[in-house]
């Protein structure tokens, strides 16, 4: 089992006041994420999910899920055709009443590898407060410090426009250890492959299309029928690192089907959903255990902390 350090609660604090402040004044919202939309649907594991971990939902009966797609920026009024990462966050409700969580990007890996270099690299990204415009050398120069920061950018710019929530390859980004029955144990990373295959818009086409064209294409689809993904688990070779977002492991590591996530249809609470919904990639079950990834350990602190503040509406 790794070993867990409780993360630093200034820093954390921190973390979310720049995200906060690098989004803007959004009462009530997500200081990432903020634009979402909530769906209802059904994982069905495979055959092969349950000789990888004991966990209640790949056990083998269907479990009911919440799904959440949304826009990376903290900013809820971001139109939908801007260049982000779009995600999805799927909650399975567990037979005993708890639940489990799976958060995912349409980007594979992560810009930092522990908060304190996230933070650095937000703060590169501030406003000056002499000019009220971010020093156009700040990011640049951390970039040009962090070799994995500055790929994952790259990853970044050279991502088109998903056309569809429903068309994009999202990663979990984090590895977690998985634990049979007969108690082997093995790491891997969550892979939502999207049944439909992948779609991607130029940015110059996404720019001219209607705001919120993602939703409304997603809300469009689902009034014909079920968008399903494949959950697959990119398996860890020995020595591939699990305690570093920023590595990515070779394609060539196996990919195991999980299940398969049928999405059934929008929430009919979805705005009230988006406020109350925390998913955190902490919260997992008996089968499945946390890394010793530090920016893992300390997201939970992190949506802990933004929770509150939006509840209240901060």
């Amino acid at each position: 089992m790794p070993t867990t350090t409780i993360p630093n609660d200034t820093l954390i604090r921190q973390i979310v006041d720049t995200l906060q402040t690098l989004a803007g004044p959004h009462p009530g919202f997500r200081p990432v994420h903020a634009k979402g939309i909530v769906c209802s649907g059904t994982f069905r594991p495979s055959a092969e999910a349950a000789g990888i971990s004991r966990a209640p939902h790949f056990a083998g009966a269907p479990v009911p899920a919440t799904i959440r797609f949304a826009n990376s920026s903290g900013n809820p009024e971001v139109p939908d055709g801007a260049p982000g990462v779009r995600s999805i966050a799927v909650k399975f409700l567990l037979p005993d009443g708890k639940s489990a969580d799976i958060l995912a990007n349409s980007v594979e890996g992560f810009v930092a590898r522990n908060p304190e270099e996230f933070l650095e690299f937000l703060r590169s990204q501030l406003p000056d407060p002499k000019t009220g415009k971010p020093d156009p050398e700040a990011l640049p120069r951390f970039l040009a410090g962090h070799a994995a920061a500055q790929a994952f950018v790259g990853r970044l710019m050279k991502k088109p426009i998903p056309a569809s929530y429903a068309q994009a390859v999202y990663h979990a980004e984090h590895a977690f250890r998985f634990t049979a029955k007969d108690g082997q144990s093995r790491f891997g990373r969550y892979r939502f492959i999207p049944q439909a295959g992948e779609a991607q818009i130029a940015p110059e086409e996404a720019g001219k299309r209607a705001p919120d064209f993602l939703r409304q294409e997603l809300e469009s689809r689902l009034r014909g029928g079920a968008v399903t993904f494949r959950l697959m688990l990119q398996l860890a070779a020995a020595g591939d690192p699990t305690d570093d977002v920023t590595a990515l492991w070779p394609e060539d590591r196996p990919l195991v089907e999980l299940g398969r996530l049928e999405i059934a249809g929008v929430s009919p609470r979805s705005a009230a959903d988006e406020r109350k919904l925390i998913f955190d990639p902490t919260n997992r079950t008996d089968g499945i255990d946390l890394s010793a990834d530090p920016i893992l350990l300390a997201r939970s602190a992190a949506y802990a902390i933004s929770y509150e503040r939006r509840t209240r509406g901060a």
